[in-house]
């Protein structure tokens, strides 16, 4: 699920991962013609791209009228041709959010999603914007110029993070209400893509795209001449599948909120399945409730284990001092300078942008990523955490994205600018959830000061995105809220159920996604097998990179077994060490 930070420091962040995502390979999607066909161009040195056109509205997707959708595609082929014996499909990956880029996924992560997944067969991997987010169109975003929404989210940083107090909440729920009727409005002039953002409507999307990518591969090799992998038996046999109107079934690899798309994909059209691994899951009962207090059941464990490891990791970890006899002594360091910055907040003087004030917000926001991805992030978290100490908030500074405000954030490469993901994920989320705008104060006081009890660290944080749903006006058209659950798998291909149980995937601790999670949705669909990776961060993917986790995908995606159950791997790398494998990212 997508980290929640405030909205300024998250523009920040987008912009600086975008910019580090993708560098000198900038793409001009514009200069791509959508196509209702797959018509790839080459992009983003080695990947393919294009942008498909699909109905904005599948309730109504006969009606002349109907407006449509153009869904950025971007694929990375596979290591053989389709016509080769050990080819072995698409495998389609969400990277989560909602509304983080699936091109940016590509960019970042495609090569080394490819390497999990090849063993034996050799697949393409490919990965989509879901409709409303960055280069999909129409784009879900409320302010007509950037300078308005960088208004509208330096506003939003002056309110502070959710603290439960009445006083707040009344202002923050007018601000709520103020921002959902900007949306709403917007809407107007975009199509109404806010009404068709829903993950029902971006499952239905997904299976589309399987359907054209099956399309496109049958004719192909129909066409094909023989290349010496295929005899004329299997010729004739795929030319016969493709008469008789085969269904194409999907190979699908979601993370975070990827899982609970995948999810839904499942329990909407279960007899579209062949393969489905889901790596740190969500519940989509809770998710659809909005009973975000769940995914909070292990983040206690994942602060703990930042200061646990760098105490192990001594002179390595910039927080660690000779004098500490545990990890409980640098936490309390910690803790002290986030209290004294509630009570006492530093007023800064900024001369490379506007004066500020340092609070303990700004602390609890910079930890929110870290404790996702504490290979790539937990030794910069130290250093921003050490200098906070000694009175120097430079870093912080930069982390929060208030310094260098003097020109416009990520106007270097504007074409990658995605300044409106936290307004396409309130789509997409509020969309999919009951609506919530009639609940009152005293609920969401109580909603904020139980994350806040369960949390220190990030609960109050958390708490904001239930919350920003509380003046969402825009409901959806097309709504799935569950049943979340399938028939038994059946590897004969039987019509109506999957080809093969799910394969689930966790971390040992994850700050948003827990472990209990992947066993609640477990028992929604029989023969389902939870594998554990004893890392620490969000999903087992984006934790760290296992050589044993690889191997049971391997065989999962080329066979359907799942492996025994009670089955664990280990991590191959962990914090303040160099880690010299491939590994994944945070997609932004």
């Amino acid at each position: 699920m997508m980290p929640v930070s405030s909205p300024t420091s998250m523009l920040a962040v987008v912009c600086l991962l975008a910019h580090r995502a993708v560098g000198s390979n900038a793409f001009n999607w514009s200069h791509i013609e959508p196509s209702w066909d797959l018509q790839y161009t080459p992009c983003y040195d080695g990947l393919q791209c294009a942008r498909l056109l699909l109905p904005l509205d599948w309730l109504n997707s006969s009606d002349g009228n109907n407006g449509t959708v153009a869904i950025a595609i971007a694929k990375l082929p596979a290591k053989v041709g389709a016509d080769h014996d050990r080819y072995g499909g698409t495998v389609i990956t969400n990277p989560g959010g909602p509304g983080d880029s699936g091109v940016v996924h590509m960019i970042k992560n495609g090569r080394y999603l490819q390497g999990m997944v090849d063993g034996n067969r050799h697949y393409d991997v490919l990965s989509f914007d879901p409709r409303g987010v960055f280069y999909s169109t129409p784009t879900a975003n409320c302010y007509e110029d950037e300078p308005d929404g960088n208004l509208a989210e330096w506003q939003m940083r002056g309110f502070g993070l959710l603290d439960g107090s009445k006083q707040q909440l009344r202002r923050r729920r007018a601000h709520a209400t103020a921002r959902g009727q900007r949306c709403a409005q917007a809407d107007k002039g975009q199509s109404s893509i806010r009404e068709f953002m829903s993950t029902a409507s971006v499952a239905r999307d997904m299976l589309a795209i399987v359907d054209k990518i099956e399309e496109s591969r049958s004719a192909a090799l129909v066409k094909a001449p023989k290349s010496g992998h295929r005899d004329d038996a299997q010729r004739l046999e795929l030319r016969s599948s493709v008469d008789m109107g085969a269904e194409a079934r999907l190979q699908y690899f979601g993370t975070s909120y990827g899982t609970f798309l995948g999810n839904t994909f499942l329990s909407m059209f279960p007899g579209r399945v062949h393969r489905m691994v889901l790596d740190g899951l969500v519940v989509g009962e809770e998710y659809v409730d909005l009973e975000w207090s769940t995914n909070l059941a292990d983040t206690a464990h994942v602060v703990d284990y930042f200061y646990q490891s760098c105490f192990e990791a001594g002179p390595f970890c910039p927080l660690w001092r000779a004098f500490d006899m545990s990890w409980t002594t640098i936490k309390s360091r910690v803790d002290k300078l986030v209290a004294d910055l509630d009570d006492n907040p530093r007023a800064i003087a900024n001369t490379d942008g506007p004066e500020t004030v340092i609070t303990g917000d700004e602390i609890r926001i910079a930890m929110m990523d870290p404790l996702y991805a504490p290979l790539d992030l937990f030794d910069g978290l130290a250093t921003l955490l050490h200098d906070a100490l000694q009175g120097n908030y430079t870093l912080l500074l930069e982390r929060t994205g208030i310094t260098g405000s003097k020109k416009d954030a990520c106007s270097p490469v504007r074409s990658l600018e995605y300044s409106w993901m936290d307004q396409a994920s309130m789509a997409v989320r509020c969309g999919d959830a009951k609506d919530v705008t009639d609940r009152d104060l005293t609920f969401w006081e109580a909603y904020a000061q139980k994350l806040k009890g369960l949390s220190p660290d990030i609960g109050g944080l958390w708490a904001e995105v239930p919350f920003a749903c509380s003046g969402w006006q825009t409901r959806p058209k097309y709504r799935f809220d569950g049943p979340f659950e399938s028939p038994r798998p059946d590897e004969t291909i039987r019509s109506g159920r999957p080809s093969a149980p799910l394969l689930l995937l966790s971390s040992l601790y994850d700050p948003v996604t827990p472990l209990r999670s992947a066993a609640k949705v477990a028992r929604g669909h029989p023969g389902s097998r939870v594998l554990l990776q004893k890392s620490v961060g969000h999903c087992a993917f984006l934790s760290s990179p296992s050589e044993c986790t690889k191997r049971y995908v391997r065989d999962y995606m080329e066979t359907g077994r799942v492996p025994p159950e009670g089955t664990e791997c280990e991590p191959d790398c962990a914090p303040w060490w160099p880690c010299p494998m491939d590994r994944a990212h945070l997609p932004r």
